[in-house]
């Protein structure tokens, strides 16, 4: 009787031994099969990448003879060191009809005193200072815009455009010659590169944007037409704006960018992805802004376009690692793990210097594996949670992509 009950314990031993076997054994062949996805990624990224900025650098299309109006407008909050900059960007855009309203507010806002000192430097151009918000809007940034965009009653075309963010001067000729070329086309939206301010955080947050964000983009546009639109600056004709029920239709979203494109497209207008990239800063002096405003993209990208959850495939460091723990490290796993590696700074660097022309910030490419493996983390965190921190309030994101604040 002992011996049977020692040959059952046994017989379970060899049991568990071959089920262990048999998991670690799927998932180092799932690991290996996210590894090659990510290196034919990460080349297929920085080719299209290449190609898109070559056609960026072309010259703009002519405008047509009579060139319509535009209204460029910015919700601002707060001020750093490099917003007069940024809106000097636009102050001196080369454009004949052009009007800026800059949003606040309130008066004791800083914003205000940066709108309010350029004024004089620029008395040829049409500036006003919007001060107040519209009532009922859980998202601040349309209760600014709301009332900046009735300021205008003439603009045939509104560029919309966040605070950190800089452009060339041939920007609007480009945006504009884009939306006049084609009569179903109601929405430009624009790709960006952000510029790291020099801590390690900041950093890593450029090359999200750089490395992952911005070629995703590019990739998705070209397997499918875009269906929305990018935050950081926005073309929108106002009977496009005016079909989707204006920007009231806004007011409760968290990604208003993401649905201001939808809406245009769910009303039959072509949304395109504009030739020209505009700049932003990223501008996190501590890890945890950087993490929390990773957390609260990656939990409205799930809520916006939930197979952003597949993405983590792509991680390929960190399926590298994974790799190496399930497996022998035989020289199979440990080749395919250093290629990704290698391919993963290589081509960031590609990108963030050739395509993207950022070449103070090429020695960040060294960070991208870190980056990929925070951005795991990230992923994660982005599952478990519909909250989000944003301009100092923690915001419940519903299933319907609205918003409200979380009082406790």
């Amino acid at each position: 009787m002992t011996a049977f009950i020692r040959a059952g314990c046994r017989f379970g031993e060899l049991a568990n031994i071959s089920h262990i076997r048999f998991v670690m054994n799927l998932l180092a062949a799932f690991s290996a099969a996210c590894c090659a996805i990510s290196l034919l990624y990460y080349v297929i990224a920085s080719v299209i990448a290449l190609r898109f900025v070559r056609r960026a650098s072309s010259d703009p299309a002519p405008l047509p003879k009579v060139a319509p109006r535009v209204a460029v407008l910015k919700p601002l909050h707060g001020s750093d060191d490099n917003l007069p900059e940024n809106l000097v960007s636009y102050l001196e855009l080369d454009y004949p009809k052009v009007e800026f309203i800059f949003g606040v507010s309130g008066y004791d806002d800083e914003a205000a005193a940066v709108v309010v000192g350029l004024k004089p430097q620029y008395p040829f151009r049409q500036i006003t200072l919007a001060v107040g918000e519209e009532p009922g809007c859980a998202n601040r940034k349309i209760a600014k815009l709301i009332g900046m965009a009735e300021r205008s009653a003439r603009a045939e075309i509104f560029l919309l455009s966040d605070a950190d963010v800089s452009v060339k001067r041939d920007h609007l000729r480009r945006v504009v010659s884009e939306l006049d070329a084609d009569a179903q086309i109601g929405l430009v939206t624009c790709l960006y590169r952000a510029k790291a301010s020099g801590s390690l955080a900041s950093r890593l947050g450029a090359l999200f944007v750089n490395t992952d964000f911005l070629p995703l983009v590019m990739i998705s546009k070209t397997v499918e037409p875009l269906r929305y639109s990018l935050g950081a600056t926005v073309a929108i004709t106002r009977k496009a704006l005016e079909a989707i029920g204006g920007f009231r239709h806004l007011k409760d979203l968290l990604a208003d960018d993401f649905y201001l494109g939808k809406f245009a497209s769910d009303h039959g207008y072509k949304v395109k992805l504009s030739d020209s990239i505009v700049t932003i800063r990223s501008e996190e002096r501590r890890f945890a802004e950087f993490w929390n405003r990773q957390v609260r993209w990656a939990r409205t990208y799930r809520t916006t376009r939930p197979i952003s959850i597949a993405t983590i495939v792509l991680h390929g460091p960190f399926w590298a690692l994974v790799l190496i723990a399930a497996a022998r490290c035989s020289i199979f796993t440990l080749g395919l793990s250093a290629a990704v590696v290698v391919a993963r700074i290589v081509t960031s660097r590609l990108i963030i210097g050739k395509a993207l022309g950022l070449t103070g910030q090429l020695g960040d490419a060294w960070l991208a594996p870190l980056k990929d493996l925070v951005m795991t983390g990230v992923w994660v965190a982005g599952l478990f949670s519909n909250e989000v921190l944003w301009g100092g309030r923690r915001l419940r994101i519903q299933p319907d992509g609205t918003m409200h604040e979380v009082v406790h």
